[in-house]
């Protein structure tokens, strides 16, 4: 079983509770002044000259309140596990907004006291090596000598619930500009894969479906995949507001329970769901990688990796973030939708099979510039071409 990549799920989940709690307990939320008579017109007073300054818009990352949103693949009895979903969230309180940034899973980085590798081993590693706060905490220290952003506060996530999650929404609906096309495993096929596609518009996701959305890059790329699990996000967060959440808690609050591992309080989700109430589809932003901000680099032990090509030209990217589109696309593309990216599905296959030959154990004492692979770590990666680390959920 590999790896299910729903960020969604992760603040879907904590997001979700605290809107329940919201709505069965109003009175812990600020609530409006009582409406009074106005004042007669010679009682009111006099408005100022001066306008008022406005507030300075705050800065993203700099100034902003930042999480960080963690996906893995453990299991119970796992030697070694990955983080494949890297989302950092910046919520600017003052200005009603939040920016999403999805780091690639490939990204080549210098981990302290381990050396270089990739980005989706810092958490797992944290916690074997017993770092200080743990996984989360050295992948804090990682991403801020590596993007200058600093996330103090995390939520981690197993990802093998998310199907269970979406169903207890009662599915969940996504907007595509353009129709989808990828492919998924099929038992019955010869080449044990099949071409699975969605039309453009709402469309209505059950949790496998939504799972296939979030995880599968058979036909595109870790770049395409982190823009739909923004897509599948927002699309979450919408579909809390259309449900009861107090008649779906015991599902929601079993799946949080034993999946949900974060050092935010109550009293956090709650701050967290009051902007959550008041957001505006236009005012949640996303940005993803792309090779103009990373090229593809193969290391001595043969992976493939992907690095920054330039820190400065990356830094000055990373404060467009609340400059970025927005995560939900429109309903009608502005312009033709290009054709379907396909490849042959029984080259597919062989990849996959070759990726899965190659397995090793992530261990605490990974020497520098060496990689720890699990399953297909060790043969391909995003940087090089479309692979298939997730043919089998």
């Amino acid at each position: 079983m590999r790896t299910l990549h729903l960020l969604a799920l992760i603040v879907a989940v904590s997001l979700s509770l605290a809107l329940a709690a919201c709505a069965g307990w109003p009175n812990l939320l600020p609530q409006a002044a009582p409406a009074s008579a106005p004042l007669p017109l010679e009682d009111r007073p006099v408005p100022p000259a001066l306008a008022p300054v406005p507030t300075p818009t705050p800065r993203p990352w700099s100034q902003t309140d930042n999480y960080l949103i963690l996906g893995s693949d453990q299991r119970p009895g796992d030697g070694g596990w990955r983080t494949d979903s890297i989302i950092l969230a910046a919520v600017d309180h003052a200005g009603q907004r939040v920016g999403l940034l999805s780091v690639p899973r490939d990204l080549y980085v210098d981990i302290p006291g381990i050396g270089e590798t990739r980005i989706n081993t810092a958490d797992f590693l944290g916690e074997k090596n017993k770092y200080p706060g743990g996984g989360p905490a050295l992948l804090r220290r990682v991403l801020t000598q590596t993007l200058g952003i600093d996330a103090p506060h995390y939520v981690r996530i197993k990802m093998q619930v998310f199907e269970e999650l979406v169903d207890a929404f009662g599915g969940v609906t996504v907007t595509l500009p353009c129709p989808f096309l990828e492919a998924a495993p099929d038992g019955s096929s010869g080449t044990g894969l099949v071409e699975w596609s969605l039309p453009a518009g709402d469309v209505w996701l059950n949790g496998r479906d939504a799972r296939r959305f979030a995880t599968y890059r058979y036909y595109s790329n870790d770049f395409d995949r982190a823009r739909r699990q923004q897509i599948l996000l927002w699309a979450l967060r919408e579909r809390a507001f259309q449900i009861d959440l107090l008649s779906r808690l015991p599902q929601l609050w079993s799946a949080y329970q034993n999946s949900v591992q974060t050092d935010l309080g109550f009293a956090d989700i709650l701050r967290l769901a009051q902007i959550a109430l008041r957001l505006r589809p236009e005012n949640v932003h996303g940005l993803t990688f792309d090779f103009s901000l990373v090229e593809s680099f193969t290391t001595e032990s043969g992976a493939h990796v992907l690095r920054v090509r330039d820190p400065q030209a990356l830094h000055a990217w990373l404060d467009t973030l609340f400059e970025a589109p927005p995560v939900k696309p429109a309903a009608a593309p502005d312009q033709a939708c290009p054709p379907p990216r396909r490849r042959s599905l029984a080259s597919v296959s062989s990849n996959d099979a070759a990726a899965l030959s190659n397995t090793a154990e992530i261990t605490s004492t990974t020497p520098t510039g060496a990689e720890p692979p699990t399953g297909d770590d060790a043969a391909a990666s995003d940087a090089s071409a479309p692979t298939t680390e997730n043919a089998a959920p």
